[in-house]
């Protein structure tokens, strides 16, 4: 049994049962099929998402784009104009940063927190990296890949919930881990510098709070889309670039 198949809950088994989802979403999960054909079917109503989101959380006012990075602006600015998420929810990592911001179907802000990222700078994960054992992936192979990603609700083998960005390199976003406390993970993600965000093996932490009562409301019977901004490469590249045509 490899190492993702082992109870570490920060890189979780892709042989997991997933909460809420059927066969059409693991299909979407894999790329199988496009975002634009389940969209009439998944998407929560406003009125949903008004429910469910608190739009001020209690240790904060309500977070403001202005306050964002230059780069996360001009993605949320592109999403919105283009209908890019197709209706859907939609976080934003930056990485340079260490933070994520969510959006509702709207494309109105309703949640900012400090994230935990790869240790690793880089915007791809490694061919393979996602099937092996933890052990047997080295320091520079703990990279947070950028892009644009379908995600839908899981279970790490606890069965605590988890967001699935990247299937098959084991990549998601969940609820700060902090089982080993030489990590110092909840430290890391309450000191003012970005600088001491980098611990994981590729998968995004996030505040618990900030999981339970903006993540999991967000994509609770939808799927949605998180955009994880690059850090060597450039946004025009990763987002912005015409397709390439064969």
């Amino acid at each position: 049994m490899s190492g993702r198949a082992s109870a570490a809950p920060d890189r979780p088994a892709r042989t997991l049962k997933r909460r809420r989802a059927s066969v059409a979403l693991n299909r979407l999960l894999r790329g199988v099929v496009g975002p634009g054909l389940l969209v009439l079917g998944l998407a929560c109503s406003q009125a949903t998402l008004a429910a469910e989101i608190p739009y001020e959380q209690s240790a904060q006012a309500r977070p403001l784009i202005e306050d964002a990075s230059l780069d996360a602006r001009q993605v949320a600015a592109w999403v919105i104009k283009t209908d890019d998420n197709q209706g859907l929810p939609f976080l934003i990592v930056d990485k340079v940063n260490a933070q994520a911001l969510a959006f509702d179907r709207r494309g109105l802000l309703i949640g900012v927190a400090p994230v935990l990222l790869g240790l690793a700078k880089g915007d791809d994960s490694l061919p393979g990296v996602g099937d092996l054992p933890l052990s047997g992936i080295s320091p520079n192979q703990r990279i947070t890949p950028a892009g644009r990603f379908v995600a839908v609700l899981g279970e790490n083998l606890s069965g605590k919930g988890i967001l699935w960005l990247d299937y098959d390199s084991a990549i998601s976003l969940h609820p700060v881990i902090t089982g080993r406390a030489s990590d110092r993970r909840q430290h890391r993600l309450t000191t003012a510098t970005a600088e001491d965000n980098r611990i994981s093996y590729g998968c995004i932490n996030v505040p618990a709070m900030f999981y339970e009562t903006i993540v999991d409301p967000m994509f609770r019977s939808t799927v949605g889309i998180v955009y994880v901004l690059p850090e060597v490469r450039s946004i025009e590249t990763v987002f912005f670039a015409p397709p390439v045509s064969n």
